[in-house]
Order: structure tokens, then sequence, then C-alpha cells
């Protein structure tokens, strides 16, 4: 791997031209995840047994959007068919997408509850499970969280240190009421899909199926 301003310089590049794209995909996003939520959640006021069941259903429920977001920016980077369609890719392999983005969110949840570092490590050791996930079509689950294990084998302290460095940016970005998030998840999401693209060429024998 690279430094960190270096996938951050490549994302800016493959961004260029493109951040329209980038932001309309983002706003849809977050539109139909965090502004629908709010939306069915907030008229159940103090009842928080159903908003909370609400809004973990509603969660759930976008897991494979959440997917097609993030493959979204890996299709970005390499110059294919942005259409927006393509967020909803997801639901068209709905029980493989769903189970590996289930997984990887319930594993990351309890490291966090665990112990912090332990979330943080298992967040950057499956942060590479989408791309493998839409690489390779025929594989499972839990097989592409193990792939994206072997994957960063040896490199999940920098890509924690890369995710890290967005941090500063993400604080500004919650100064501006959220508009700065149209911005910072394209820059962020491609950032880590140029990583992507680096750790598959200096791991053959891991991604040679891919």
């Amino acid at each position: 791997m690279q430094s960190n301003q270096f996938y951050k310089n490549k994302a800016l590049a493959s961004l260029e031209g493109k951040w329209t794209k980038g932001i309309i995909a983002t706003f849809i996003f977050l539109i139909l995840t965090a502004g629908i939520n709010w939306t069915i959640t907030t008229p159940m006021g103090n009842d928080l047994v159903m908003s909370y069941s609400t809004s973990g259903i509603w969660t759930l429920l976008c897991l494979p959007l959440g997917w097609g977001f993030v493959v979204y920016f890996l299709r970005l980077i390499r110059d294919e068919d942005l259409g927006y369609g393509h967020l909803f890719d997801g639901y068209k392999d709905f029980l493989r997408i769903f189970i590996a983005g289930f997984l990887c969110e319930l594993i990351e949840v309890i490291g966090f509850i665990l112990l912090i570092v332990p979330g943080i490590i298992a967040a950057a050791g499956l942060v590479m499970t989408s791309f493998i996930l839409k690489d390779d079509p025929t594989i499972g689950a839990i097989d592409a969280m193990k792939k994206s294990w072997q994957l960063t084998d040896g490199h999940k302290g920098e890509l924690v240190w890369l995710l890290l460095s967005f941090f500063g940016w993400m604080i500004l970005a919650g100064l501006t009421l959220g508009i700065g998030f149209l911005f910072l998840y394209p820059y962020m999401q491609s950032a880590l899909a140029h990583a992507y693209e680096d750790l598959k060429a200096e791991k053959p024998e891991v991604s040679q199926f891919m």
C-alpha cells in the first residue's frame, strides 16, 4: 500500500469531471437511508421500542443499498457506467449481499462493544468485502469476508490510518449541517476503492479468481 495522501490524490483525480455523479449518488443514498429513517421514526415520538425497532428494520433493508453505494465508487475509479440504477444492484443479489453486510456490521459492533480497538481492526479487515462481492459474483458472503481479511493482512493498520485521516473532514462536514458529507463520502469511498485495487495487485494469490 501507498501513503494516505497517495490514495487521496488518486481519489481526487478519479473524481475530476465526475463530482456531480458522486454527489448525486451520495444524496440518493442519504435520502433513502437516513432521510427515510428519520421520516418514519419521528412521528413515533417517545415510543422508543417502536422507534428503534422500525429504525433497525429499515437499516437492515438498506444493507444492499449500502453495498451498491460503496461499489458505485469502484465503478467510478474504473470508468465504468455510472447510472444511478447501479446503487440498487445489491437487491438483484439480495441474499448474498444482505448476509455479508449483516455479518460485517455484527462483527464490527461486537468488536466495538467489547473494546474499541478490536472493532476498528475488524472494520479494517472487512472493509474490502463489498468490493470482493462485486468482482466475484460466485463467492459466498463468508468467503468474501475471509478473502477481505486475507487481502488486508499486513495492512490493517494502514487502512485504519487511512480511514482515520478523514476524521477531521467528518467534523467539518457535520458543522455544515451534513451538506459536507455529499463531498466527503465520494472522496473517502474513492480513496478506499483505489486502496482495494492496490491490494489486489499486491496479492494476486488472494485475488486471482476475482
